[in-house]
């Protein structure tokens, strides 16, 4: 039996991405994946006025902090939220508000710092051990994540590949998403995601061992539930109906097409947080952990692999 342990959504949480560290030999499983979305989406400008004075804005409130301490705490909250503390000048502050290009320079040097850290704590916790892993990216990640990831000798990228995770079991993997009102790095045509998961699928010797670690769920899942929003003004609003969100089926139609057509054993996928679940289409078991990411939980799966069959299969969370 193959035990994995599947988890998504991370997005730069320095408290869920230390849990995922520690989730292989937690739940023993021998394959722990990360599926996506693993950087942050901001950074917090923290800008010193005096000996005993910082001042930040978070969440849209203006923070004070008086000493190390309370500097200290704010940073690791703001860390285990998937934020990025920066501190800077006010004068620094001045440029980076009006200057895009330098602010996401700035953001981008964050998420890579991060991210190079956190590969060298899996390394250091789990070479050595009979654990593999694999990390790919997500939509809301830049493509650079793919180049520092493979830069691991230990961690494995599979993105775009077939690779087997034990003696007969193939997996493929795909970080694109279909389109979003967010405009995400790595959003693409249903056609373009077609065809991305075309290509790997024709080199899969045997389908019905086959686990898919797609990011985006199947379209009209119950995996894919999430408020539906307008996207002709920015940031995107939910729709409202008679004074309820008006939710609807937000992932990929291309996603659910390869499914009914391969029918693999498993379809691991992620991107809509708060549509936890795990379903069936026609023989595959489709699983979303779901994320709590800002509250520094970790969402997951445990499931137990046999030849040809899925033996067991359980949702946790920590």
């Amino acid at each position: 039996m193959t035990r994995v342990f599947f988890a998504t959504d991370v997005h730069g949480s320095e408290r869920a991405f230390r849990k995922f560290v520690s989730a292989g030999p937690f739940y023993k499983a021998g394959i722990v994946i990360l599926g996506g979305d693993i950087t942050g989406k901001m950074m917090v400008p923290i800008v010193k006025k005096n000996e005993h004075l910082y001042n930040a804005h978070y969440y849209q409130n203006k923070v004070e902090l008086h000493n190390e301490k309370e500097l200290e705490k704010f940073e690791n909250e703001v860390k285990n939220s998937g934020y990025y503390p920066y501190h800077c000048s006010q004068d620094e502050l001045a440029t980076i508000t009006t200057d895009r290009e330098r602010a996401g320079a700035l953001l981008f040097q964050l998420m890579k710092e991060r991210l190079e850290a956190w590969i060298k704590l899996i390394e250091e916790k789990l070479r050595g051990t009979e654990v593999k892993v694999y990390i790919t990216g997500g939509n809301d990640d830049p493509y650079e994540v793919e180049t520092i990831l493979r830069k691991s000798d230990f961690i494995i990228d599979p993105e775009g590949e077939v690779v087997k995770i034990d003696e007969n079991k193939e997996m493929i993997s795909s970080g694109f998403s279909n389109p979003t009102p967010w405009k995400t790095p790595r959003e693409v045509s249903e056609e373009r995601l077609r065809d991305e998961i075309e290509k790997m699928t024709s080199k899969v010797q045997d389908m019905k061992n086959c686990i898919f670690n797609i990011h985006v769920p199947p379209k009209d899942s119950q995996l894919d539930t999430c408020p539906q929003l307008d996207d002709s003004v920015y940031p995107p609003k939910p729709i409202l109906k008679e004074g309820r969100l008006v939710e609807f089926g937000a992932g990929s139609s291309s996603v659910r097409l390869a499914i009914e057509k391969n029918q693999p054993l498993l379809t691991l996928c992620g991107h809509i947080h708060e549509s936890r679940g795990a379903i069936k289409i026609g023989r595959t078991v489709c699983i979303n952990p779901g994320s709590e990411y800002q509250e520094g939980i970790l969402r997951g799966a445990v499931i137990d692999l046999k030849k040809d069959k899925i033996a067991d299969y359980q949702l946790t969370s920590g």
